[in-house]
């Protein structure tokens, strides 16, 4: 098949797409559209995701990639990405964070790392949709309260969250709704504990 003839039908799919996808476009087997898919690729005409995920470098947004990633479950942007959207942090984060109802996974990508982690399902929650990819972005008062719960995680990565700059509109009584469904007390304790030394700094 011809690879410009091939990358112009799959267009229609952008920004992402499944092997499974552009099988159906090209009337080819799964299997033959996954050599075709890796010769564009070769060619940095799409990138490779993971396994069975493409995508289109000049139309796909990185902050959109944990949702494509953990389909079929769910996850949206949150931690220390989520609190650097909002300017609660300054510094940048290099990784791509977000929280799912899936499993914890980092991904290394062509268009970046993205980091997932697990999350309760009763605390799957506290995010919206923004733009008009409807990208699902954790709230200023769910990114601070997903860092917090993580703290004790082995990755270590939460431990040090330092010079938060929260706004005078930040809703610290919702916490109170959320810190029911964590059912750890030692998580809880931790959590209520770095509130209070926020509200301290305020």
């Amino acid at each position: 098949m011809n690879l410009l003839g091939a990358y112009q039908k799959l267009k229609k799919l952008e920004p992402t797409f499944l092997t499974g996808d552009a099988s159906a476009v090209l009337g080819i087997s799964t299997n033959y559209a996954a050599i075709i898919l890796g010769r564009l690729a070769n060619q940095n005409a799409i990138v490779h995701l993971a396994r069975g995920r493409w995508a289109y470098t000049s139309s796909v947004d990185p902050l959109l990639l944990p949702n494509i990633l953990t389909y079929p479950m769910m996850s949206y942007i949150s931690l220390y990405s989520a609190l650097y959207y909002h300017g609660i942090i300054d510094q940048i984060p290099s990784t791509i964070f977000a929280v799912s109802n899936g499993k914890t996974k980092i991904f290394q990508t062509p268009l970046g790392k993205i980091s997932i982690h697990s999350i309760n399902s009763h605390l799957f929650t506290g995010y919206e949709s923004h733009g008009k990819n409807l990208l699902l972005m954790a709230t200023p008062e769910k990114a601070l309260f997903d860092t917090f719960y993580l703290i004790p995680a082995k990755s270590n990565l939460f431990k040090r969250v330092t010079e938060l700059d929260i706004p005078a509109n930040f809703n610290f009584s919702i916490f109170s709704t959320w810190l029911k469904n964590v059912k750890n007390k030692s998580r809880r304790t931790i959590i209520e504990k770095r509130l209070e030394e926020i509200k301290q700094t305020l």
